[in-house]
């Protein structure tokens, strides 16, 4: 009997995923500024042809994605949206350290990894 093998994932594949996340973040803000003095009309008007566009390019992937496995999907969406705010909250300063510790994470990922560790939380139903 022939053993099945997985897709392979390659990095257009991965690139895909990112943009799904991404994406799907997006549209979360968008939906909060609904309401806000930011969200006039012609900020509105390309919100929503933003959001539509994206909406057809990238929901099919992204409830692929989530029903494949909604835990995983809900964390790094949670992880990409956390990061995103300590980055838009950080000062001048901060920005500048930040950046420099990812450098260095990137550089010496190998012996970090070895240190420190990082998971997911476990979701709660």
């Amino acid at each position: 009997m022939k053993e099945e093998s997985k897709p392979h994932i390659n990095d257009r594949h991965l690139n895909y995923l990112k943009s799904v996340m991404l994406s799907q973040l997006l549209l979360e803000a968008n939906d909060e500024l609904r309401g806000s003095n930011a969200f006039k009309q012609n900020v509105k008007l390309q919100v929503n042809k933003t959001s539509k566009m994206l909406e057809s390019i990238y929901q099919e992937g992204y409830n692929i994605v989530y029903h494949n496995n909604p835990e995983m999907c809900t964390n790094v969406l949670n992880k990409i949206d956390a990061l995103i705010h300590k980055i838009k909250t950080a000062s001048i300063d901060e920005l500048v350290m930040i950046d420099a510790v990812v450098d260095n994470y990137f550089e010496n990922k190998d012996e970090l990894v070895k240190t420190q560790t990082a998971e997911f939380e476990k979701l709660q139903d």
